[in-house]
C-alpha cells in the first residue's frame, strides 16, 4: 500500500526539479569558503583576546599601588582644608565657610555702585537696543544668555516677545 501511495505522489510531482538542494549546496560552499579564508588569516595573527594560558597579570601595568602614601598630607591644612579620617576613610574637612562666588567679587561691587532708583534693562529692553545696533539673531541669543543667565529657549522667547511687542 505503502509503494502505490508513493508512486502516486511522485506520478504528481514529476518535475520538481533540481534547484533547491543546488541552492542549498552552493550557499554551504560559499560558508565554507568564508569560515576557512577567516580562520587561515587569524592563524598567523596573535590571539586578539587571553586563551587562559599562561600567568595572569603578565604584561598588565597596575594603574595603583597596593600600599597607600599619606605621608605629605597629614600637614595639608590651609584654604582647602585638613586631611582627617573620618569613619576610616581620609576625608577633606574645611574648618571656616567657603565663598563659593569668590570669583564673581568684581559683579557684587558693580551692582553696589548703580543707583536704586535706576531701572535694570529687561531682556526685551536689550533685545530692542541689539537689533537697532544691527546684531545678528546668535549675537543677542547668546548675549541674553550672558548677561541675564537663562536657557536658549528662555532667550529665544524673549526675542520673539519683544518683537510682537513692536508690531503691536
Amino acid at each position: 500500500m505503502t509503494t502505490t501511495m508513493s508512486m502516486t505522489v511522485a506520478a504528481a510531482e514529476t518535475s520538481r526539479g533540481w534547484g533547491g538542494p543546488l541552492a542549498i549546496l552552493a550557499a554551504l560552499v560559499v560558508f565554507g569558503l568564508i569560515v576557512g579564508t577567516v580562520e587561515w588569516r587569524n592563524s598567523g595573527r596573535d590571539a586578539p583576546s587571553p586563551t587562559g594560558s599562561g600567568v595572569a597579570g603578565v604584561g598588565v601595568n597596575p594603574q595603583v599601588s597596593g600600599g597607600v602614601d599619606t605621608d605629605d598630607t597629614d600637614a595639608d591644612t590651609g584654604w582647602w582644608g585638613s586631611i582627617r579620617t573620618v569613619g576610616g576613610r581620609r576625608v577633606r574637612v574645611v574648618d571656616h565657610d567657603v565663598d563659593d562666588d569668590q570669583d564673581d567679587d568684581d559683579d557684587q561691587d558693580d551692582d553696589d555702585d548703580q543707583d536704586d532708583d535706576e531701572e535694570q534693562p529687561t531682556m526685551e529692553d536689550v533685545v530692542d537696543q541689539m537689533e537697532a545696533a544691527g546684531k545678528s539673531y546668535m549675537q543677542v541669543v547668546r548675549h541674553l544668555q550672558d548677561e541675564f543667565g537663562v536657557s536658549d529657549s528662555t532667550a529665544r522667547r524673549a526675542i520673539r516677545n519683544a518683537r510682537a511687542a513692536r508690531e503691536e
